[in-house]
């Protein structure tokens, strides 16, 4: 009997020891081990006090204007200049965290990252608090403002970039949202139809319409499949299946070249120009674009099929940047040429080549096409943020005039940017013609399934040394040369001015 007892006090004992040699050991880990970490996470009810004080650095304008920046009272809290740079600029907010670049460049914007080692090293040495960065933009405010103003009450986005060295000028979603007043507000704004919160430059994904012929001119353009000089007749809609595609947008030059073909945006040259991608062997396929081909149509011959067609253009578009990540300061939604499910049908891939199916792009995707023909077929690395400034230091966050992809030759993108001349001085593209300067651009109207249309414009200017690029999206107002294309003119007219 006292046997058993001892027995039973000794795993008593062993249990009780064991159990604090495990509590021992975690107070060790958390307190000592993963006390540095413990220390500058953002749950801790003390490092969360400390960020309601601590200041950040401003963000400006590539001019030196101030967007944003701290104001002390009774805590630190950051104002904003301009409510319409909230889908830039973002906010910071104690309650429900930043946004955009301020959460991009937060550790920055606190100091947690300094510019200088020696710094880092005195504020570990001395216990010196953060001293917090500046942040300088691409952006040029003068710019921004020509795009808000263009855009009016259309909801819709506006991107603006130098074709050169990839700096973003302006950056414009509507509608949106006052940040000042983002705690009181963002319960409401959630629940908002219109999605205010919604970054429409790089996250909406829409139809491009015609704009995406400079896709499939691209490939047809950069495969030699096309005989510039040599004229085709098309006055006639054509069956594809059960889809018919007409000549209507070009039926005032019945007889034209590709090159006004492209101006005055012909959807049968262009469905037919993305069915033919994939049978080089017929080039210059300029009599298959005529009323009267040659003979059947080669997709339609027993064992045929249109998806080499099809391989080509997703490989032309992914050139641009189609179905990849484009690198940019902000998170990019990818954008499509097709669901991954479907397969190719010539009736798909008739509407695919003129911008319609089930292609889904962003206005930055579609900024990048213009910024691309007009940099001689080199897809330019877009960026917003350019510069730290700390004191008397400073940081160049990005190297300037790089690029990412190369879409097509420089012959190519030569020929592309006289078609896209010829769209303004002869074409639907006209208003977007700027005194004295030759101007580039395309329009698109994409029809969207709820009776509406959206309203397309992409385009550059000086055409001779482009020094800006534009893509305009106005969501369900119609005719892409009525809309978009003057709110183009007044954003590209407002940036050669200031550059």
């Amino acid at each position: 009997m006292l046997d058993d007892l001892r027995a039973n006090l000794r795993r008593t004992v062993v249990v009780l020891l064991a159990c604090f040699g495990v509590i021992a050991v975690a107070l060790g880990y958390w307190q000592i081990w993963r006390a540095a970490d413990l220390g500058q996470d953002p749950a801790n009810p003390r490092v969360a006090d400390e960020r309601l004080s601590q200041p950040r650095g401003r963000i400006l304008d590539r001019t030196g204007q101030v967007l944003a920046q701290s104001e002390s009272t009774a805590s630190t809290r950051r104002h904003y200049t301009d409510p319409s740079l909230v889908h830039t600029l973002g906010f910071h907010s104690d309650r429900f965290g930043d946004t955009n670049l301020e959460a991009a460049f937060d550790a920055e914007l606190r100091g947690e990252r300094s510019l200088s080692p020696l710094d880092r090293l005195a504020r570990q040495l001395f216990h010196r608090g953060p001293a917090p960065n500046d942040l300088v933009l691409t952006i040029d405010k003068r710019v921004h403002d020509a795009a808000v103003d263009a855009l009016g009450k259309s909801d819709g986005a506006i991107v603006a970039i130098d074709p050169r060295s990839g700096a973003v000028l302006a950056l414009v979603s509507k509608p949106f949202f006052d940040p000042n007043a983002s705690d009181e507000q963002l319960a409401k704004l959630q629940s908002d139809p219109a999605q205010p919160l919604f970054n429409r430059a790089v996250q909406a994904l829409y139809v491009p319409g015609s704009t995406f012929k400079t896709v499939t001119a691209t490939a047809a353009l950069d495969t030699n499949l096309v005989d510039l000089n040599k004229p085709f007749l098309c006055t006639t809609a054509i069956k594809i299946g059960t889809y018919s595609v007409d000549c209507k947008n070009s039926q005032q030059i019945p007889r034209l070249t590709y090159k006004q073909a492209y101006a005055w945006s012909s959807n049968r040259v262009f469905g037919l120009t993305g069915l033919l991608l994939g049978f080089p062997k017929l080039a210059p396929i300029n009599g298959w674009l005529d009323d009267k081909p040659p003979g059947p149509y080669p997709w339609t011959e027993a064992g045929a099929s249109v998806r080499p067609s099809g391989d080509v253009l997703i490989d032309y578009a992914r050139r641009y940047g189609f179905e990849r990540s484009i690198p940019f300061d902000l998170p990019v939604a990818p954008s499509q040429i097709k669901r991954p499910s479907t397969e190719w049908t010539p009736e798909l891939l008739v509407q695919t080549a003129f911008g319609q199916g089930e292609i889904q792009v962003t206005p930055m995707q579609m900024a990048l096409i213009a910024a691309t023909v007009a940099n001689g077929g080199r897809v330019p690395t877009p960026y917003l943020a350019a510069e730290l400034r700390s004191g008397g230091a400073s940081r160049q966050v990005h190297e300037p005039n790089q690029f990412f992809s190369i879409a097509g030759s420089g012959d190519t993108a030569r020929t592309l940017r006289d078609f896209m001349v010829e769209g303004v001085d002869n074409g639907y593209a006209a208003k977007a013609a700027i005194p004295g300067i030759k101007v580039g651009g395309k329009t698109g109207t994409a029809e969207v399934g709820d009776g509406t249309s959206h309203s397309w414009f992409i385009g550059f200017a000086p055409a001779d040394d482009p020094r800006i690029a534009v893509a305009v999206i106005m969501e369900h107002q119609g005719s892409g040369s009525d809309f978009a294309t003057p709110a183009a003119q007044r954003v590209m007219r407002a940036a050669l001015a200031v550059q």
